[in-house]
């Protein structure tokens, strides 16, 4: 087979694969889809050591398929996408690892920022949720940046939450909900789990919890969402590393979804 013929089947193999892609999202979403999913992005240090790689290539390559999967979601018609990017304990990891994620999340979230095309067809509003104050100045103030560039978008939301854990985010919100009712902004009556969920950074402005995805095989949550959990969202667990979470493994998981919302499991 010549090169220009390998070329043109390969070509002609990439438009079939992405007219199944979108046949399939036109058909799910004739079924009940989940407004908000969650993803704890689990598996690329597995994914990169079993190709011989540096950890931060595979944290690189788990950012090409943030992306990727965004889309899908979007396309779907997701309303908010939570991803867990960074652990407030995985500053206890090996230095030099710590630096290059810091490095290439601030590379990353700032390209997605500045993809105007996509941010303006979405209206997407990028929100950085988590203990911003520990990151690196540099990494803090670019945060800083996205979350007031999109701030004002009125489409779906992206979550990135980073550093974050779940016990934090109920602390604080607990914190400040305490500092109201000092302050007799609110009354003791007007105290209920309804308040306190409306006070979780993660899902402020966004809709309760719907699906929560984790992969790399783990069936642990990590203190990832753990409040929005509890309020009857799916649990989804699946075998494959986050940097190889491809369409065909979201679309087992909607249908598992709706399966299970139309009452079939």
């Amino acid at each position: 087979m010549s090169t220009s013929e390998f070329g043109a089947l390969a070509g002609f193999k990439n438009y079939l694969g992405k007219a199944f892609d979108e046949f399939s999202i036109s058909v799910l979403k004739q079924g009940p889809v989940p407004k908000h999913i969650g993803f704890i992005m689990d598996g690329n240090r597995r994914f990169a050591k079993a190709r011989n790689m540096a950890p931060k290539e595979g944290h690189f390559a788990g950012f090409i398929s943030l992306k990727n999967i965004l889309e899908w979601c979007l396309k779907l018609g997701v309303q908010a996408v939570s991803v867990y990017a960074f652990s407030i304990d995985n500053f206890n990891r090996p230095k030099d690892e710590v630096e290059a994620l810091m490095e290439l999340t601030k590379q990353k979230v700032c390209e997605l920022s500045e993809n105007i095309d996509f941010i303006e067809n979405h209206q997407l509003r990028i929100r950085v949720v988590g203990r911003l104050e520990l990151l690196p100045t540099d990494v803090k103030e670019m945060m800083y940046q996205v979350n007031k560039k999109t701030e004002n978008n009125k489409g779906p939301v992206l979550n990135i939450c980073i550093p974050y854990l779940s016990t934090d985010e109920i602390s604080t919100a607990v914190s400040k909900i305490a500092l109201k009712l000092n302050k007799k902004e609110i009354k003791k009556n007007e105290l209920n789990e309804q308040l306190i969920e409306t006070t979780l950074a993660s899902i402020a402005d966004c809709p309760s919890l719907d699906l929560l995805v984790r992969t790399s095989g783990e069936t642990r949550l990590s203190n990832f969402m753990l409040w929005q959990v509890s309020r009857g969202a799916l649990v989804k667990f699946t075998s494959v590393n986050w940097p190889e979470f491809s369409f065909s493994t979201l679309l087992g998981i909607i249908l598992d979804y709706q399966l299970t919302k139309l009452g079939f499991v």
